[in-house]
Protein backbone atom coordinates (compact mmCIF):
# COMPACT_ATOMS: atom_id res chain seq x y z
CA UNK A 1 0.00 0.00 0.00
CA UNK A 2 1.76 3.67 -1.13
CA UNK A 3 0.75 6.85 0.11
CA UNK A 4 1.78 9.69 -2.16
CA UNK A 5 1.26 13.31 0.05
CA UNK A 6 2.22 16.37 -2.44
CA UNK A 7 2.46 19.90 -0.96
CA UNK A 8 -1.17 20.21 -0.65
CA UNK A 9 -1.64 17.32 1.59
CA UNK A 10 -1.96 18.50 5.71
CA UNK A 11 -0.24 16.29 7.91
CA UNK A 12 -0.96 16.53 11.78
CA UNK A 13 2.59 17.49 13.52
CA UNK A 14 2.57 15.51 17.21
CA UNK A 15 3.24 17.75 19.93
CA UNK A 16 2.42 20.94 21.72
CA UNK A 17 2.27 24.37 19.58
CA UNK A 18 1.96 27.99 20.51
CA UNK A 19 3.15 29.13 24.03
CA UNK A 20 2.56 27.16 27.63
CA UNK A 21 -1.09 27.31 29.34
CA UNK A 22 -1.50 29.37 32.07
CA UNK A 23 0.42 32.60 33.44
CA UNK A 24 3.99 33.28 33.28
CA UNK A 25 5.58 34.07 36.07
CA UNK A 26 8.22 36.35 34.38
CA UNK A 27 5.09 38.65 33.34
CA UNK A 28 3.50 38.77 36.70
CA UNK A 29 7.00 39.67 38.33
CA UNK A 30 7.88 42.54 35.46
CA UNK A 31 4.06 44.53 36.37
CA UNK A 32 4.49 43.88 40.08
CA UNK A 33 7.97 45.42 39.99
CA UNK A 34 6.77 48.66 37.65
CA UNK A 35 4.01 48.83 40.10
CA UNK A 36 6.43 48.83 42.88
CA UNK A 37 8.83 51.43 41.68
CA UNK A 38 5.65 54.04 40.73
CA UNK A 39 3.37 53.63 44.33
CA UNK A 40 1.48 56.91 43.16
CA UNK A 41 0.37 54.27 40.20
CA UNK A 42 0.73 54.38 36.47
CA UNK A 43 -1.77 54.13 32.98
CA UNK A 44 -2.29 50.49 31.61
CA UNK A 45 -0.04 51.58 28.46
CA UNK A 46 3.01 53.01 30.44
CA UNK A 47 3.14 49.84 32.86
CA UNK A 48 3.34 47.33 29.47
CA UNK A 49 5.93 49.96 28.15
CA UNK A 50 8.08 49.79 31.05
CA UNK A 51 7.53 46.08 31.48
CA UNK A 52 8.04 45.58 27.88
CA UNK A 53 4.81 43.82 27.75
CA UNK A 54 1.87 44.36 25.68
CA UNK A 55 -1.03 46.12 26.60
CA UNK A 56 -3.19 43.67 26.11
CA UNK A 57 -1.36 40.95 28.63
CA UNK A 58 -0.92 43.34 30.88
CA UNK A 59 -4.74 44.55 30.64
CA UNK A 60 -5.20 40.32 30.87
CA UNK A 61 -2.56 39.55 33.68
CA UNK A 62 -4.55 42.88 35.70
CA UNK A 63 -8.25 41.97 35.42
CA UNK A 64 -6.87 38.19 36.51
CA UNK A 65 -4.52 37.20 38.58
CA UNK A 66 -3.72 40.29 40.18
CA UNK A 67 -6.54 41.64 41.00
CA UNK A 68 -6.74 40.95 44.05
CA UNK A 69 -3.20 42.82 44.29
CA UNK A 70 -4.19 45.85 42.72
CA UNK A 71 -6.54 49.61 42.82
CA UNK A 72 -8.12 50.22 39.58
CA UNK A 73 -8.97 54.06 39.67
CA UNK A 74 -11.05 54.65 36.58
CA UNK A 75 -12.27 58.29 35.90
CA UNK A 76 -15.58 58.34 33.49
CA UNK A 77 -18.32 55.70 32.98
CA UNK A 78 -17.50 52.03 33.76
CA UNK A 79 -18.18 50.88 30.23
CA UNK A 80 -15.63 53.00 28.70
CA UNK A 81 -13.18 54.82 31.45
CA UNK A 82 -11.64 58.07 30.22
CA UNK A 83 -8.13 57.13 32.08
CA UNK A 84 -7.63 53.98 34.08
CA UNK A 85 -4.32 54.34 36.81
CA UNK A 86 -3.69 50.84 38.39
CA UNK A 87 -1.64 50.73 41.57
CA UNK A 88 -0.77 48.39 44.16
CA UNK A 89 -3.00 48.45 47.15
CA UNK A 90 -1.11 50.10 50.11
CA UNK A 91 -1.22 46.93 52.16
CA UNK A 92 0.19 44.75 49.73
CA UNK A 93 2.65 47.61 48.38
CA UNK A 94 4.52 47.71 52.51
CA UNK A 95 4.15 43.70 52.62
CA UNK A 96 6.55 43.76 49.40
CA UNK A 97 8.76 46.48 50.79
CA UNK A 98 8.92 44.30 54.15
CA UNK A 99 10.41 41.49 51.98
CA UNK A 100 7.59 39.31 51.07
CA UNK A 101 7.58 36.92 48.23
CA UNK A 102 4.90 37.96 45.70
CA UNK A 103 4.32 34.36 44.87
CA UNK A 104 2.64 34.12 48.66
CA UNK A 105 1.05 36.97 48.27
CA UNK A 106 -0.60 35.87 45.20
CA UNK A 107 -1.43 32.82 47.09
CA UNK A 108 -2.66 34.38 50.31
CA UNK A 109 -5.19 36.91 47.85
CA UNK A 110 -6.92 33.73 46.21
CA UNK A 111 -7.77 32.21 49.17
CA UNK A 112 -9.16 35.34 50.72
CA UNK A 113 -10.76 35.97 47.57
CA UNK A 114 -12.49 32.39 47.83
CA UNK A 115 -13.75 32.99 51.41
CA UNK A 116 -15.42 36.16 49.90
Amino acid sequence: MEMNLNSTDKVKKKGKRGRPSGYNIQNILAITKVLVENPEGLWLRKIAKKANLHPNTVSNYLNTVLSPLIEDISLGDDEKPIIRVIRLKPSIYKKLQEGANINELLKFSQIIKNIE
